[in-house]
């Protein structure tokens, strides 16, 4: 079995451009969930993202070892940054949900409209890059399917050739909807116990408001040491920006 997992390694290696000390730390990270040791699991894979590689299995397994930490703030980004990556990963939305029933701050909003949930499921199923993707297959198969029906005369093929185009304006408005969203909106979990937000980016300035990790929120800005975050009911104020990770 260690023969095949290392062939394994190699060949994974050489078909993704990843050095061989970051699959031994993936391998290492496994191994230490295994045997109980979440803290040294946790140390091997963050120290492969701190080399600038990902992946969604990466990020729900070191949600995964956060979780059974008992450290709600690391398990909810962990497993948020997974479906970044992910956004249809059925394992890290049921964690996610997990983790978040430790969660001290609820905020509840109103339903939407059952068009939207569906509009909102569509979307969220791949990440822009998969529907970015799906355009470019789609765009691929009506050309091929235009060149077929004028060369062979195969007028058939137009009622199908309508279909895709519909498909295309569609799967262009999720993109162009979510490349905005991901331009616009920057996200943070908040990483400390208790933080207090004030109106201004200094604690001398009045307190807004309390909230505890593992929140989500909103960043609107920041600068050397503070973040401007906003609550999802409106509720802007700043913290520190070693109490909050962003996403």
């Amino acid at each position: 079995m260690v023969k095949k997992i290392s062939i394994i390694s190699i060949l994974f290696c050489f078909a993704f451009g990843i050095h061989p000390q970051l699959i031994e730390k993936y391998q290492n990270g496994i191994d230490s969930y295994s045997n109980g040791n979440y803290q040294l699991a946790i140390q091997e894979f963050e120290d492969i993202l701190k080399h600038d590689w990902e992946s969604p299995e990466l990020y729900y397994n070191l949600g995964n070892a956060y979780y059974r930490q008992k450290l709600v703030s690391g398990s909810i980004w962990a497993y948020e940054k997974c479906l970044v990556i992910f956004p249809s990963h059925k394992d890290a939305q049921y964690n996610l949900s997990l983790a978040n029933l430790n969660v001290v701050d609820k905020i509840d909003l109103p339903d939407l409209p059952i068009y939207l949930k569906w509009y909102e499921t569509i979307r969220n199923y791949f990440s822009l890059q998969n529907w970015i993707k799906l355009f470019v297959m789609s765009l691929f198969l009506i050309m091929l399917l235009m060149t077929i029906r004028k060369t062979l005369y195969q007028n058939w093929l137009k009622s199908i050739e309508n279909i895709i185009i519909i498909e295309l304006i569609f799967i262009a408005l999720l993109c162009g909807h979510s490349f905005l969203e991901s331009k616009s909106n920057s996200e943070g979990i908040i990483y400390s116990p208790v933080v207090i937000a004030y109106s201004e980016p200094n604690e001398y300035s009045s307190k807004i408001v309390e909230v505890h990790e593992g929140l989500k929120v909103n960043i609107l800005d920041n600068n050397e040491d503070w973040v401007n975050l906003e609550l999802l009911d409106g509720t802007i104020g700043w913290i520190l920006k070693s109490q909050i990770r962003e996403l």
